[in-house]
């Protein structure tokens, strides 16, 4: 993808997987526009900033006009928390809630803000979900539903837009980020040795732009995925939010 006047906005983009993705694209000379709360903190005429909290829908509304001109050809959803942690008879309901808002609504709040802009410039939506969309993740119920139904999401939103529109969940693997930090004082302890660079993340960006990556449109792709030796002729269920089945027969 030829990067020249190309716009880039990227959610959650100050801090973790998300300001390595932002430093990513400026390298490739993209105008990226950073939502969030905080500002990053490196100087680079092509980054734009719009302080925002993600978690509350007035200010994603009264704020949609900005975005929209953005004009963007890609946008990357990766904004996240570990939300409120707990079995879910324990959680406070409504900060349950609000995580999931920032987990899944901000994401599709922004999608649908900006989704005939990147029709029309040819270009790629990015979802980003952990390892609770894959399996069930006891005591961090939010955060895993909320990423679970982007999966969906993301399914819905590529069949939906055949031949319009490339979309793709990725799931970064344990990077060391703040979120995982937070997982951790919950009571999820992961390896050190099972931690990932997050050069993977935008390895795997890389790759599905610059290479013909249609037919992966809709897939939920972990960074550690063969998907290198997935075409279109082998694709079949690979990388889709999928049950098992045992049917009787009738």
């Amino acid at each position: 993808m030829n990067s020249s006047n190309k716009k880039i906005i990227i959610t959650g983009g100050s801090k973790g997987i998300g300001n390595y993705i932002l430093k990513f694209f400026l390298k490739l000379n993209y105008k990226v526009l950073c939502l969030s709360r905080t500002k990053p903190k490196l100087k680079n005429k092509k980054l734009f900033f719009l302080k925002i909290d993600l978690s509350k829908k007035n200010q994603i509304l009264k704020n949609k006009k900005r975005i929209n001109n953005f004009d963007p050809d890609i946008l990357i959803n990766n904004v996240a928390n570990i939300g409120t942690i707990g079995n879910f008879d324990k959680v406070n309901i409504q900060n349950w809630e609000k995580s999931f808002f920032l987990n899944f609504f901000a994401a599709t709040y922004l999608t649908n803000i900006v989704l005939k802009r990147i029709i029309a410039n040819n270009g790629y939506i990015f979802f980003m979900a952990g390892g609770g969309a894959a399996n069930s993740f006891p005591g961090f119920s939010s955060y895993s539903i909320a990423k679970t139904a982007l999966v969906r999401f993301v399914e819905n939103l590529a069949d939906e837009n055949k031949g319009k529109l490339k979309t793709f969940i990725l799931s970064p693997g344990p990077v060391n980020t703040r979120l995982f930090k937070d997982a951790k004082k919950g009571g999820h302890n992961i390896s050190k040795k099972r931690f990932v660079s997050p050069k993977m993340t935008t390895n795997l960006i890389n790759f599905i732009l610059n290479n013909d990556t249609e037919f992966l449109s809709g897939r939920y792709i972990h960074v550690k995925d063969d998907y290198l030796s997935i075409n279109a002729k082998n694709i079949k269920n690979f990388f889709l939010l999928r049950r098992l089945e045992k049917r009787r027969k009738f």
